[in-house]
């Protein structure tokens, strides 16, 4: 008898969480108001430099995201004075449950349950808005022996995950990151080749009805990237060297 309750009640909750995540998705999609989104800055260690960066952060830090939002909407139609609006937590000391080094569907589910866990216990601070997305902001220093750990944004939770280098020299480059994410979270997929890291045509590129077709002077925001050639492509310096493409402007309800 107790086990079906107990399977009764696991099955009760699965379903809430599944009509929440669809009313959320219906509401991201509609674009009818504003979305808050909140930055978690999360201290990968102790580095007094690591810390003095993520407490000089403010919303200020991020405007250019809303500004790109805003922009890129213009081009389909859709006036949206403020569609993102950023306010930054205190910075958090405890690190999110790693993400899983194989990617099948068990490991990432118990993966998610986790980092929701983790989420609602750390992400709580009494002088934040209700938030409807949280971004957590993994500040570090360059590792010089190879790339940053992948980023991710997760749909049905409505949460990132982005690794970040704590200097300003990088700070363009980590809000290009953090609004990808945030597009992986409202419904977008990735553009690029993943072993590669060229861009996919034609949904990849910024403009791919030019003639010659390269090189590209944008990057797609889901394409990640500029793409010089078929086969070479370089990063945009910043989100003004960026554009929301056809394709991705589909799928979050442009």
């Amino acid at each position: 008898m107790f086990r079906f309750l107990r399977i009764a009640i696991l099955l009760t909750i699965l379903l809430v969480v599944i009509a929440n995540q669809w009313l959320t998705g219906k509401r991201f999609a509609s674009w009818e108001k504003s979305l808050w989104v909140t930055i978690y800055p999360v201290l990968v260690d102790a580095d007094p430099e690591i810390r003095s960066y993520a407490e000089s952060l403010g919303a200020g830090s991020f405007q250019d995201i809303n500004e790109f939002f805003k922009r890129q909407g213009a081009r389909y139609g859709r006036q949206l004075e403020k569609p993102v609006v950023i306010q930054v937590a205190r910075p958090l000391t405890v690190l999110p449950p790693a993400l899983p080094t194989e990617s099948s569907g068990l490991n990432v589910a118990l993966w998610s349950l986790k980092m929701r866990w983790w989420s609602w216990r750390h992400g709580r601070q009494d002088d934040l808005v209700g938030d409807d997305i949280r971004m957590y902001i993994l500040y570090q220093k360059r590792n010089s022996e190879g790339p940053l750990e992948r980023s991710v944004g997760i749909k049905n939770g409505s949460y990132g995950l982005v690794n970040a280098v704590a200097t300003r020299e990088m700070a363009a480059r980590n809000r290009i990151i953090i609004a990808h994410e945030l597009l992986h979270i409202l419904g977008a997929i990735d553009k690029y080749d993943l072993f590669t890291g060229q861009p996919i045509a034609p949904d990849g590129l910024a403009n791919p009805g030019q003639s010659p077709l390269y090189p590209q002077q944008f990057a797609e925001i889901m394409g990640g990237r500029i793409a010089v050639s078929a086969y070479r492509w370089r990063h945009p310096a910043s989100l003004a060297s960026c554009v929301i493409g056809a394709g991705t402007a589909s799928e979050i309800g442009w």
